[in-house]
Order: structure tokens, then sequence, then C-alpha cells
């Protein structure tokens, strides 16, 4: 029996997972990200555990937020660098390696089962026809998935930092707003938990709202975009609501965008936990109508089955997955 390591290193938590080579779990564990140095400090605060500690790991993946060039990786949100030959010979594991986390994501879907997914447009689905995968959490990740020999290859892309392109007057002042901030404004600065903290404050001052104390308070407190989300939800919160609203409009516009440059026909998927945590929004009909709002290719992308992913360890399965095939090889 071999051990395998994987690990979903994000930029708000890091989740380990400790298995055998038969997908049996033995430990599990998730770190809030800002409060390690680097990624070693993390992985040694695992391993360190009673339970492991005896323990020697065959293979590991690490499935890192942001760019993987050969064995090095990089998080974008925080300061993390990651060596796996050097994590290998630290920490003593045979088989160590580094991929971008919607890479993990993008094998993880074919580890799901018919109740982890949620169908948000039948579309007309094509077998071995490409896939697709976004998610908006910290950040906004996306792949491309291809069909070879049966299998399919994930390749990981840094697409949600691409410009982004308002598509009515109203963004075009939210993108005017964020230029004055950012300079370049990417999807991600939008489609992401900063994101809609940014799209509630922007329509404040552009709506001229009163804002609810208690909903500034608990933004405060804890997760603002969180925050923002449940007002909008639960609450009944005005300015929250067309916070989210807008969100969910630029978010499937540009899940519409990768659809088009991809026509990912065997399904493209919504990842990341914004998404599953706003079902009932996304399950409105707003996200696809963005969606298939292309013009000319409208009716094209109204044949791209679209998918919204419920597991929110798809990403540490995919890892999982990845870990097994360094074995294998």
């Amino acid at each position: 029996m071999a051990f395998l390591l994987s690990v979903d290193i994000g930029g708000t938590k890091t989740l380990f997972q400790l298995s055998t080579d038969d997908n049996d779990v033995i430990y599990e564990q998730s770190f809030a990200s800002a409060e390690y140095a680097c990624f070693d400090d993390a992985l040694s605060e695992f391993l360190n555990n009673e339970l492991l500690n005896s323990l020697t790991i065959e293979s590991a993946c690490f499935a890192v937020a942001g760019p993987v060039l050969g064995r090095t990786g990089s998080v974008t949100n925080l300061p993390w660098q990651l060596n796996a030959d050097d994590l290998a010979d630290k920490f003593n594991i045979k088989h160590v390696h580094l991929c971008n986390d919607f890479e993990a994501v993008g094998y993880g879907i074919s580890c799901l089962g018919e109740g982890d997914v949620l169908t948000l447009q039948q579309g007309q689905p094509v077998e071995d026809a490409p896939r697709a995968v976004i998610g908006a959490g910290t950040g906004l990740g996306q792949a491309i998935l291809i069909a070879v020999n049966k299998k399919w290859k994930v390749i990981a892309t840094e697409g949600g930092h691409i410009d982004f392109a308002p598509t009515n007057k109203k963004q075009i002042l939210l993108l005017e707003h964020m230029m004055a901030r950012f300079g370049q404004v990417s999807y991600e600065r939008l489609v992401s938990g900063v994101g809609l903290v940014a799209i509630y404050e922007f329509l404040r001052a552009y709506k001229q709202y009163d804002e609810d104390p208690e909903l500034r308070s608990a933004m405060i407190a804890d997760d603002p975009g969180a925050a923002i989300s449940d007002f909008a939800i639960n609450h009944g919160d005005k300015l929250a609501s067309q916070a989210l609203d807008l969100f969910i409009d630029i978010y499937g516009s540009q899940a519409g965008n990768l659809a088009l440059s991809v026509l990912p026909r065997a399904g493209l998927y919504i990842a990341g936990g914004i998404a599953a945590k706003n079902l009932a929004r996304f399950e409105t009909g707003a996200f696809i109508k963005a969606f298939t709002a292309k013009g000319k290719m409208s009716e094209l992308a109204k044949t791209i089955p679209v998918r919204l992913i419920l597991e929110p360890k798809v990403g540490l399965m995919g890892a999982r997955y990845l870990a097994q095939q360094e074995i294998i090889k």
C-alpha cells in the first residue's frame, strides 16, 4: 500500500489530504493560507501530526493557485513560491508533482458523481469535443480539457487575467472606476471574492444608496464578499442584491467568452466556492442569459452544455488523481 499526499493550495485556504493509492482517506486538514509565511511551514505542520509522522509518502501533488512553470510554482495572491525538487528532498517524498489548481479541477471533473453537478444549460452535448472549466473564488481560474485516447488532457491557463470587456453603460462606468484604482482591469478583479466587494463599493457610490450598517459591520467582522452574498440572498438588501446580480452578469459573460474560444461541446463547467454557495441565484437564468448574449454567436453559445460543480473538493480529487498517476508512470 502506498501513501499519497494531495494538496489544494488557495489564496484563502489550503486543504491537505493524506490517502492510500486505493483512495482511502486517512487524514484531512484545512489551513488558513495567510497565516503561514510559506507553503513549507504549512506542510510541516500538517506532516508533524502524530497520525502521520511515521508514514512515508510515495507521491504528492500540490495544486497551486497560480502559474506553474516546470518544477516551480507561485501562488498569485500570496508570496508563496514552490519548488518540486526542494520539497521532495526536504520532506522525503519520492514523487512530487506541481500543477495549476484549475488543472487539478479539470482532472477532478471525471471523479465526480451524478449528484455532484447541476445542469444550468442542457445544450447539445458532443462526447469527444473539448471541455472547459471556469471558477471564481479568491481568484478566477480557467482550464481547457481535450479528449486524448479516451482520457482527458487538461491544459492550465491564466485566462482569468485577461482584460475585462464591459457589455453595457453601467459596466463601462465600472471599468472606468476600476481603471482609476488599478490601471489594467482583468476579469479576476471583478469575478472573485474581492471583485464582488469592488462591485458593491462601486454601486454604493454610483447609486448613492444608504448602506445597511449591519451589512457594513458584517463585512468588517468577517469575509466581506460572503457578507454581501448573505445580505443579498437572506436579508433582501437592495444594494447587496444588485452587486450580486452585476457580478453574475460579468461572470456569465466571461464564461461565454471562454466557451466561444474553446467550443466545449462536451461541457463548460463552473467551479469555485462562489457559485456553489449562491446556487439559487445562478439558477435564475441570469448567468445563462449573459453567457449566451453573444450577438451573431448567441445560437452557438446555446448549444454548449453548462454545468455547475457542487462538490467543493473537486480540485483535491484531481490532485489525488495526479498523485496516483506519478506512481503508475
